[in-house]
């Protein structure tokens, strides 16, 4: 693989690749490290990048494993900062400002629920819902096979959905 093909079929993924290691990090400068060490990976490696089917999903699990190392070797402690503004668009005027910050609790609700959750049920969420990858992908990536995914996933929205019920159940009592 040359420069240019290297260029266009991975750096469109900078961004994806970003907000999965951020995800699992929980922390911004070390998911912009690991993206830059999976470039450098991927880069030293470009000789090989032609053998694989789906290089999205190759720089995914790089990326995911690179992660894995970073916990392992360091001890990592996460650094949860709440809700970027990204993930939800402020930027509307037609969205009052008690909407605004519901729509925030929600989504750091959702994230309380994820971290609780086992890794395998974690991940697949992550990257079938938030990522939008196909299962094929989401197997290559975590090499486990499609339909234990599919079962992962129905119980991880299971899960977040019953604790939602119950936390909003719970305050439409108090009221």
């Amino acid at each position: 693989m040359n420069s240019k093909e290297f260029v266009d079929r991975l750096l469109p993924i900078k961004d994806k690749l970003f907000r999965y290691a951020k995800r699992i990090l929980q922390d911004y400068d070390e998911a912009e490290d690991i993206v830059q060490d999976v470039y450098t990976k991927l880069w030293a490696n470009k000789e090989q990048l032609g053998e694989k089917k789906n290089l999205e999903a190759f720089a995914m699990t790089v990326t995911k494993n690179l992660c894995i190392d970073r916990f392992r070797s360091r001890g990592y402690q996460s650094s949860n900062t709440g809700v970027d503004a990204a993930e939800i668009d402020i930027s509307s005027k037609s969205i009052s400002p008690q909407k605004i910050t519901e729509q925030k609790d929600a989504v750091q609700l959702v994230r309380n629920i994820l971290e609780t959750m086992p890794e395998n049920m974690r991940v697949v969420v992550q990257l079938r819902d938030m990522e939008g990858l196909e299962y094929d992908e989401i197997s290559l990536i975590t090499g486990t096979n499609i339909s234990t995914l599919k079962v992962n996933l129905s119980r991880a929205r299971k899960r977040i959905r019953e604790e939602l019920v119950n936390k909003y159940q719970y305050k439409n009592h108090e009221n």
